[in-house]
């Protein structure tokens, strides 16, 4: 597994509704699905927490092992909420994506 984050975003409120736009029915965590139905990514809001890896309010994408080279759908959903809230979008290494 690995995960992405959008960080510093301007509002958690924002960041959610994207998310039920772009992935409608869904609710914390949101789900992006393959065309089978198995799970490709975890999304989810995380307030600003003293002592989290993350900085400020963030969106966190965790992609499943067994998806992990498929970024390009993840990647796109983050940019999306990204031009609405703003942030910085990095992997858990810490590298801008």
């Amino acid at each position: 597994m690995k995960t992405y984050a959008l960080q510093n975003i301007s509002s958690c409120e924002t960041a959610s509704t994207e998310l039920e736009r772009n992935l409608p029915g869904q609710q914390a965590p949101w789900l992006l699905k393959a065309s089978d139905g198995d799970v490709i990514a975890y999304f989810n809001v995380v307030p600003k927490k003293a002592g989290s890896q993350w900085g400020g309010h963030c969106v966190t994408a965790d992609v499943s092992g067994r998806h992990y080279n498929e970024d390009a759908a993840v990647l796109s959903i983050l940019r999306h909420i990204q031009s609405v809230v703003g942030g910085e979008i990095t992997d858990d290494n810490g590298f801008v994506a």
